[in-house]
């Protein structure tokens, strides 16, 4: 990760970041503020972000987040990385739907900080215009791998340890097959690489479709919203 570190710790997310959506979110970040203060007496009227993103199912929607340089050179590392960090499933989760993955926090924890920052940053807002509701914290952030060789499809599954979802492809183009099915909604064709898929995560039932040929990857967030969490816990 040594050449992507050093561009994330001398630019932040102003380079690997999509420019326009970069500047919708400075624009929205006022008005979420202004409803905020307002404490929910006044509707938070449709942000620069709101507009910016793309509903592709009901709650369910598509939004540029990521340049494409920005995740061409994170494949050239992950390549690179393949001979000191292991894709391994997560053994806490039942079988079928484990997926081979590099958990950021504690194997790659310079990428880690700055896709915290993303969170703080410019992910926040984009789930504030959409749901209007916080998710500043990481419950993880991973990169996943679909292949013939090793997991080449989900089960069907919820992502029981957040409240939103967001799935970044970072290779679309390099692999065949792949894609996002929702239970009862529909399939989604992988989408290009960058854009970010952004679901709540609880309430839709989904599964990764099978990658035929060559290595899927992915970059996924599971982000909670610990003030819920705390008012569920409270309420015991």
């Amino acid at each position: 990760m040594h050449k992507i570190q050093n561009y994330l710790l001398s630019m932040q997310s102003s380079w690997y970041v999509n420019q326009p959506l970069l500047k919708a979110v400075d624009e929205t970040v006022p008005m979420i503020m202004r409803y905020k203060v307002k404490d929910g007496k006044e509707t938070l009227p449709q942000t620069p972000v709101y507009k910016m993103c793309k509903k592709v199912f009901p709650d369910i929607y598509r939004v540029p987040l990521f340049r494409r340089q920005f995740c061409s050179m994170l494949c050239e590392e992950i390549d690179l990385m393949k001979n000191s960090v292991d894709f391994e499933p997560n053994p806490e989760e039942d079988e079928l739907r484990q997926i081979p993955e590099i958990v950021l926090k504690t194997q790659v924890p310079e990428l880690y900080r700055s896709m915290w920052f993303l969170v703080k940053t410019a992910i926040n807002p984009i789930l504030m215009s959409l749901y209007c509701r916080d998710n500043f914290e990481i419950a993880s952030v991973q990169i996943a791998n679909y292949s013939p060789k090793g997991k080449q499809k989900g089960a069907w599954h919820h992502d029981d340890s957040s409240d939103i979802s967001i799935v970044i492809p970072l290779n679309t183009g390099k692999y065949e097959g792949g894609g996002t099915e929702f239970y009862n909604k529909g399939v989604l064709k992988p989408l290009p690489s960058g854009h970010a898929l952004i679901f709540p995560s609880l309430s839709n039932l989904h599964r990764g479709l099978a990658v035929t040929e060559g290595d899927r990857y992915l970059l996924v967030f599971w982000l909670v919203d610990k003030n819920r969490a705390v008012d569920i816990v409270n309420s015991i």
